[in-house]
C-alpha cells in the first residue's frame, strides 16, 4: 500500500515514533535464528525504503557497550510502530524473559493504540513451530518462515523469503496508516512496562531437537 508523506511525517514528528519495527528475538547461540533476525531486519528495512523516507528497524545488537541496555530497549520498544517476534520454542522460555516481557509490553500498548481494531501491531514470525502454541501467540495471526529457513544459508535470497517479507512490510504500513488515522501517539513518558512475562502460565512441551531444548 502506498504511504502518503502526511503518514510518514506524522509518525515522526508528533506521533513521535523512532522505529518502524523493533525486532524481538531470543539471543541464542544457534545460528539459524541469530541469521534469521538479522536477515529479517536488513529486508523490512529494505522493503519499508518503498514507502517511508527512512525507514527504520530496531535489532538490539545496535545497543553500544556500556549503555544501560534495559532503559534502550524499553524505549526502542515504546517508539515503535510495530514489533516482529522471531519465535521458535526457545522464545517462550522462562531463560529468555526479556522476549517474554517484550511481548508483554508490545500486547499492552497495542491494546491502547489500536482500540477497537481486529489486528494488533506484533507480528509473529515463526522459525521454528511449537506445538500448542502459548495463548498470546496463537491468538495473532503469524507468518510461517520454518520451510525457508532450513533452505541453505542463502534463505534470504529466495524467492519465498521475500514474499514472507513483503507480508510483514504490508501489515507495518496497515498499523502505521491506522496509528496515523486514530492520531495514537507513543506517549512513552506515562508507559509502564510490564514486569511479567506475556508466556508465564505457558507449559512448554518436550522436545526433541536440541534447538528446543
Amino acid at each position: 500500500m502506498a504511504i502518503t508523506f502526511e503518514v510518514d511525517n506524522w509518525l515522526t514528528q508528533q506521533g513521535t515514533y523512532e522505529n518502524h519495527c523493533f525486532i524481538s528475538w531470543p539471543h541464542t547461540i544457534n545460528r539459524d535464528i541469530t541469521e534469521c533476525a538479522r536477515a529479517v531486519r536488513d529486508a523490512i528495512e529494505e522493503g519499508l525504503a518503498t514507502s517511508f523516507n527512512q525507514p527504520k528497524v530496531f535489532l538490539d545488537t545496535q545497543i553500544a557497550g556500556g549503555a544501560d541496555w534495559e532503559m534502550q530497549l524499553r524505549r526502542a520498544l515504546c517508539r515503535s510502530v510495530s514489533m516482529v517476534a522471531i519465535c521458535a520454542p526457545i522464545y517462550y522460555r522462562p531463560e529468555h524473559l526479556w522476549c517474554g516481557l517484550e511481548w508483554a509490553a508490545m500486547e499492552r500498548l497495542s491494546l491502547t493504540r489500536l482500540q477497537g481494531k481486529a489486528f494488533k501491531t506484533i507480528i509473529p514470525v515463526m522459525v521454528r513451530k511449537s506445538d500448542p502454541l502459548p495463548m498470546a501467540v496463537s491468538r495473532i495471526q503469524h507468518i510461517d518462515v520454518s520451510r525457508v529457513t532450513i533452505q541453505g544459508r542463502r534463505f534470504f535470497k529466495q524467492i519465498e523469503f521475500r514474499s514472507k517479507i513483503q507480508e510483514i512490510v504490508t501489515r507495518i504500513e496497515e498499523i502505521a496508516e491506522e496509528l496515523w488515522r486514530s492520531k495514537s501517539r507513543a506517549e512513552c513518558d506515562i508507559f509502564q512496562f510490564p514486569t511479567e512475562s506475556a508466556f508465564a502460565e505457558y507449559v512448554l512441551p518436550t522436545q526433541a531437537f536440541p534447538l528446543m531444548s
